[in-house]
């Protein structure tokens, strides 16, 4: 992942240099660094080799399995039963038809859909399922449920039922519910699919894969969200570029270098005796061939000794009939008088012909090239070359300050964030959790909503959802006869709907975000709550960018539970999900899949993470979605019923009259087909 600047920071100012804050930081990390580098210098190696070896124990003891070699946070972070299953709901009319040959032809692609997922010794394994079956996987719903028809009435209880089981043992573990049920008369179909994220993450698929949806690609609309949850850092624009123009150009003069001097291309260098530089060219062209080839193995996995590099080594030499005898003779040609003095007659020649043709030629290029407005026209000259590099090298010596200029403020920042501020505790579950989930979500709210609202308190349409989380928790803290907190910490995240229906492979990063409870002046005030989240959402984004970097780079590349022992990380972040008891996922993005009337996503809550709350934005309008652990039911559903109405109260505050759709919604429990109460999501 390409570094990242903070938009709200990302331009340096020479004047930060004589403010008091950088010699402060700078202290700070000198000292952070003394005492830290001698530790992680043993730690990444040590923690690297124990792994390694461990991971090789456990292949040695159990010859037929396929041990997962990778480590990731959600990895490390599973206990016990309490997986991390990524759900999806999605409603349509007519979205199951042929689901079963869709699956049937996916598995036959994906080989780890049809294995077993298992731990041993600590790690995951997949092991051969001979009893495999797609239709154990996919499962029909009943006609009822708890003797009642399946309706809008009962879905939800019916949909929770579902998650609140765990995924059977011994299967992989996946799995697609196809749930028939009436709403207002007219039959739906839901489907439900239930994905182990480490299955996700190895077959690179997204949730949506698992079901026959057809994509309309004409109406994706390729726009920037406004979520305050991404977007937290400018990526760097002339680091890249300056990268991309050195590689090329260096690529092709190596290119040359080979065609010129290396024997492969030309069997006929070696057909004579060969001078001392040519002897020096040879070799570098063979070293860099032996490195290129080590690192091949080493991505590869192959596994790489000590004496491998001298056995490559010697494969590239006599790949080019270069031995020691030809160095050693190319080596005594420097002491040969009549070489000698060759040498110098065609050096004095080539001077000759450089200084009283070529150079003249070559200044008259220049003085073109200066002359002219088109300075690519000339692309042997060296002013075209200054004029090329000299503006990439200046924006990126930029962004270098920058980036240094955040990164020596970070430690400080995390540190505090983390572990300094509010350090009140919040639990939104005050008993050990027992890791089966349930779901719930609410009606639909519309867009047009939350645009009324936001033009006249100038809010994002974000703030103004976090606003009326805020007011649904606190009505599910009375009920469940929790103390209100001052604030409930969050971890949020970004996730675009084209990582749920077409792909996963975007790279996000988490930050952390105070949800205020309580406020300064007035007790239940929303209108103050929201004013308080603007300027938390502010502050975080100001702040955060370190964050968001590192956390997005553990995401795409696993820098941290690669560098650290998974014991110490799940010590470490057990600690944080107790701090920070929520989960936060905002999903937005203009995408309409063809078939699909609703869909909510659902991230599972994991280590000492007690609930997920997701704001889903489907089509027009947005829905919020909670999963927690069971034990927490039925008061989650709590949120969800309140939702509505507290962007309701919201709106009235602030002067915007009420929409047919807060109307309806008001005076009728059972919603219409397209609300979320009566059309699942995932």
């Amino acid at each position: 992942m390409a570094i990242a600047l903070s938009s709200s920071s990302s331009s340096f100012e020479l004047m930060d240099l004589f403010s008091l804050a950088i010699p402060t930081n700078l202290v700070f990390v000198t000292l952070l660094a003394f005492i830290s580098l001698p530790f992680f210098l043993f730690l990444y190696p040590a923690s690297s080799w124990s792994r390694k070896c461990w991971i090789n124990f456990v292949k040695w003891k159990y010859p037929n399995c396929i041990v997962v070699e990778e480590n990731n946070i959600r990895s490390i972070l599973d206990q016990g039963r309490n997986h991390g299953i990524y759900t999806l709901l999605v409603q349509g009319r007519s979205i199951a038809e042929g689901t079963r040959s869709h699956l049937l032809h996916l598995t036959s692609k994906k080989k780890f859909l049809r294995l077993t997922l298992t731990t041993k010794w600590g790690l995951y394994v997949w092991k051969d399922n001979e009893q495999f079956s797609v239709d154990n996987h996919l499962l029909n719903s009943p006609c009822s449920f708890r003797g009642r028809p399946l309706t809008e009435s009962n879905i939800q209880d019916y949909v929770s039922d579902v998650t609140s089981k765990f995924l059977p043992a011994g299967r992989s573990p996946w799995q697609v519910n196809v749930i028939n049920c009436f709403f207002r008369g007219e039959e739906y179909q839901i489907c439900l699919v239930r994905v182990h994220h480490l299955l996700l993450r190895l077959e690179h698929l997204s949730l949506a894969d698992f079901l026959p949806l057809k994509y309309s690609t004409e109406n994706w609309a390729c726009e920037e969200s406004d979520s305050p949850f991404t977007n937290l850092y400018v990526e760097p624009s002339a680091l890249p570029r300056l990268h991309q123009k050195l590689t090329e150009n260096f690529s092709n003069y190596w290119n040359e270098f080979l065609c010129n001097n290396d024997p492969i291309e030309r069997p006929e260098i070696m057909k004579k005796r060969i001078g001392i530089f040519q002897c020096i060219k040879i070799g570098v062209i063979v070293l860099v061939a032996t490195s290129k080839e080590l690192t091949r193995q080493y991505r590869k996995s192959e596994g790489l000794r000590f004496f491998d590099f001298f056995t490559i080594l010697q494969r590239e030499v006599n790949k080019r009939n270069f031995g020691v005898f030809i160095t050693f003779y190319a080596v005594l040609r420097i002491f040969h008088p009549i070489d000698t003095i060759y040498s110098i007659l065609a050096w004095s020649w080539y001077l000759f012909i450089m200084l009283t043709l070529k150079t003249p030629v070559l200044i008259f290029r220049e003085f073109q090239a200066l002359q002219s407005k088109y300075k690519h026209f000339y692309p042997d000259t060296l002013i075209s070359m200054i004029w090329c590099y000299l503006p990439l090298i200046i924006q990126a010596t930029i962004e270098v300050f920058s980036i240094t200029w955040i990164a020596i403020g970070a430690p400080k920042l995390i540190l505090e964030e983390l572990f300094l501020k509010h350090p009140q505790a919040n639990r939104l579950q005050t008993i050990s959790p027992c890791g089966r989930k349930v779901v719930a979500w609410s009606e639909e709210v519309s867009l047009d909503v939350l645009k009324k609202i936001s033009s006249v308190t100038g809010a994002t349409d974000a703030e103004i959802l976090l606003t009326a989380i805020v007011d649904s928790l606190k009505e599910y803290f009375r009920h469940s006869g929790v103390r209100i907190p001052d604030d409930v910490l969050t971890t949020a995240k970004f996730v675009n709907q084209k990582a749920i229906f077409l792909h996963n492979h975007e790279t996000r990063g988490i930050v952390c975000l105070a949800l205020p409870t309580r406020t300064p002046l007035f007790e239940d005030d929303l209108l103050e709550i929201l004013q308080v989240i603007q300027r938390n959402v502010q502050e975080t984004r100001a702040k955060q960018s370190a964050i968001y970097a590192i956390t997005a780079t553990e995401t795409s590349r696993g820098l941290i539970s690669s560098s650290f022992p998974s014991i110490l990380l799940k010590l470490i972040l057990n600690q944080l999900s107790r701090r920070y008891s929520l989960s936060l996922t905002h999903v937005d993005g203009n995408l309409q899949v063809e078939g699909v009337d609703a869909a909510v996503y659902w991230r599972p809550p994991q280590g000492n993470c007690n609930m997920s709350i997701t704001l889903h934005r489907y089509g027009n309008g947005v829905r919020l979605g909670v999963m927690g652990d069971a034990l927490i039911g039925p008061q989650h559903s709590i949120i969800t019923r309140t939702f509505p109405k507290s962007l309701q109260n919201l709106s009235a505050i602030v002067g915007v009259p009420k929409t047919p759709v807060l109307e309806n919604q008001s005076r009728s429990p059972s919603p219409h087909s397209v609300s979320p109460t009566t059309s699942p999501g995932y």
